[in-house]
């Protein structure tokens, strides 16, 4: 008998596995630094990109990058919030250069 979980599904196929490893759910500042890192490898990003994507302060967790090593340019753009309104010299974050830690390189 099929499942709701099996319905629909080839069964000589696996489920589909995920993609990233991040937890979207999580609201840790070190799960929030490793998502802001995963969206600036996509592109650059403004604040409220950031802020869309589920991190509450971006402006620090993007310092907090810096601060362990990460080179991240900033530069003021005019945005548009999600009422529509455009603002001023909001932050577009660029990954310049990214820092492989021990913990992403596999060691610890």
């Amino acid at each position: 008998m099929t499942s709701n979980k099996d319905k629909g599904r080839n069964p000589c196929q696996g489920a589909t596995q995920m993609t990233s490893k991040v937890n979207h759910r999580d609201m840790s500042t070190a799960a929030q630094r490793a998502r802001v890192l995963e969206h600036l490898r996509a592109g650059s990003q403004t604040t409220y990109s950031l802020r869309r994507h589920g991190i509450s302060h971006p402006a620090q967790r993007v310092r907090e990058l810096i601060l362990a090593g990460h080179v991240i340019s900033s530069s003021p753009v005019t945005a548009i919030d999600s009422d529509g309104f455009a603002h001023r010299k909001v932050a577009l974050y660029t990954l310049v250069k990214e820092v492989r830690s021990q913990v992403q390189e596999g060691g610890m």
